[in-house]
């Protein structure tokens, strides 16, 4: 039998790695990004009446499909919602190191799969019902094809990566910034090749990626000739109205234009990390490590020092590394770069919408630049220094042990973050799934309404829904006789109100709100005291509240 090498048995305890740290900060559901926008389509697909519609989120079929298929396995509990993000997690870990190994460094891939294995945007949402992991999934096996084209000159690598990248949009559709660097790399490369031999020399084999994105489109709209009333270009037509800002039916409500939000956001400490934070303030060697490590001033910190040392690992591997290891450093400066700068509409310029949660469409090769330059740094023949090998060996554990331990309780705060937030809903969903809530409604506030409907397993006949003055889509009940009768209210607390009234659109000013008993509602369940989480400061007060019941 023959023996498993050390980079198998690396990958295994990466993987293995990785399983546990999920696990043990496993989500579930989440406020953090659009989870209730996709879980409202699971009972229509598990029922077979799902079609697509002008909503966005209903085009996204492999996010929509595998949610409701681990749904419907696990039920509606925090391993349903996650499964899918877990899954697609877990499968990325070993294709980033058979990119490695495509592109000659294999310990680079083992290395970049570990840094990916605790990278805390990824950590993030891993566990999730968020797209971020499944479009990354599908692009990584589209990257590792179309390396393996790149290799082998091969057409069918080639149109099968272009087929994955397609599908990819189908999860989110930023997965289209690969597909332009496809075509970027095809112009550049054949403009590099032709200067260099001094005549025209074109890899036309490239084009069989957009071979491939057509097969992938002409089977969509297959597909959609049943669940998009026959249109088979609806997803399509869908998403270029939406991100454009073309004015159709559903369209995107707001974007961020400024040209700096990434370079922010990957330096959320300041240009000097030790110096001041992303406000600018600066802040004393002693309040260092409080800063770092405080669970309480975390919050919009998604990439740790990840972004410092990824910069400094670039220029080293541009300047010290292999010319097919600078590859990845070339598709993740374009697809960065893209981002910041780039247009969302063909026609006009029209900035991306810019979220840190995004950028996972660039993490793998970012993570993959890191970690073919530490081993080119550690085992490459060529270096800028006279450093032996075990002194390069203890800087790159260094690295690693910074990253890691600055890493996790940036992951641990967005966990107990979350679960002390969603544990409201729960207690909240535990009680109401005692009530009869045929024919009933459920009124509660924030954006509680989808969260709790999940856990409610999405009730037949039940009305779940927000008010907020009725000034964002919410019901309006300024009065004891505006509360329906057969109707179960979750009313904040008065921390909760304030926190909902904050956001402007939300205002809740009744009385009621206040005094239930001026309404005669009676006290159904108390979910605002839960005990070893309330006095938690880490929390979403707007979430917080007890169920009255309107007979």
């Amino acid at each position: 039998m023959k023996t498993p090498s050390f980079n198998k048995i690396a990958l295994a305890a990466i993987f293995l790695f990785g399983l546990v740290l999920s696990l043990l900060l496993f989500k579930g559901m989440s406020f953090y990004g659009d989870d209730a926008s996709y879980t409202q389509y699971i009972p229509s697909i598990l029922s077979g009446t799902f079609s697509e519609s002008i909503n966005i989120f209903s085009i996204r079929l492999l996010m929509d499909l595998p949610l409701a298929l681990f749904v419907g396995i696990f039920g509606y509990t925090d391993l349903g919602a996650g499964a899918w993000a877990l899954i697609s997690y877990l499968i990325i870990i070993p294709l980033i190191y058979l990119i490695g190994k495509e592109l000659g460094n294999e310990k680079g891939g083992l290395l970049a799969a570990f840094l990916f294995s605790f990278y805390p945007l990824i950590i993030h949402f891993n566990t999730s019902p968020d797209p971020m992991l499944p479009m990354a999934l599908f692009l990584t096996a589209s990257l590792l094809f179309f390396v393996k084209g790149m290799n082998k000159s091969s057409s069918i690598d080639y149109w099968i990566a272009g087929f994955l990248a397609f599908l990819a949009t189908l999860a989110n559709p930023l997965a289209y910034l690969y597909l332009l660097f496809y075509g970027f790399y095809f112009v550049a490369d054949s403009a590099y090749q032709s200067i260099k031999k001094r005549t025209a020399i074109i890899e036309f084999k490239i084009l069989y990626v957009f071979l491939g994105v057509a097969t992938a489109i002409a089977l969509l709209g297959y597909v959609n000739m049943t669940i998009a009333n026959g249109n088979p270009f609806f997803e399509l037509n869908m998403t270029n109205n939406y991100y454009s800002a073309a004015g159709g039916p559903d369209q995107i409500f707001y974007t961020n234009p400024s040209l700096t939000y990434y370079i922010d956001g990957y330096f959320p400490y300041g240009i000097i990390p030790f110096i001041t934070n992303s406000t600018g303030t600066v802040i004393n060697p002693q309040s260092v490590m409080q800063h770092l490590f405080s669970i309480n001033q975390l919050w919009a910190n998604d990439v740790g020092f990840f972004g410092y040392v990824a910069v400094l690992l670039g220029i080293y591997l541009l300047v010290d590394g292999r010319k097919r290891s600078r590859f990845t450093l070339i598709i993740a400066a374009f697809i960065i770069g893209y981002m910041e700068f780039g247009s969302m509409s063909i026609t006009h310029y029209f900035p991306i919408y810019k979220l840190m949660r995004f950028t996972v469409v660039a993490a793998v090769p970012i993570l993959l630049v890191m970690g073919f330059a530490l081993s080119e740094f550690v085992w490459g023949k060529n270096h800028i220094s006279d450093l032996t090998k075990k002194q390069r060996v203890a800087i790159a554990a260094i690295i690693f042990i910074f990253l890691l331990s600055t890493s996790l309780p940036i992951n641990y705060f967005y966990y107990i973050y979350n679960h002390n937030t969603m544990a409201f809903i729960k207690q909240a969903a535990h009680s109401l799934s005692t009530a009869n809530l045929s024919g009933a409604s459920v009124l509660t506030t924030a954006e509680a309404p989808g969260y709790l409907a999940y856990y409610l397993g999405y009730p037949k006949n039940t009305v779940i829904s927000l008010y907020d003055n009725g000034a964002y889509g919410g019901m309006f009940i300024p009065t004891c006789a505006s509360i329906p009768h057969n109707t179960y209210v979750i009313i904040p607390t008065p921390e909760g109100i304030a926190a909902v009234n904050s956001y402007n659109l939300w205002v809740i000013n009744e009385t009621w709100a206040y005094n239930p008993s001026e309404c005669n509602l009676s006290l159904y369940a108390n979910t605002s005291s839960i005990p070893g989480i309330n006095n938690n400061s880490i929390y979403n007060p707007a979430y917080v509240g007890n169920i009255y019941f309107n007979k």
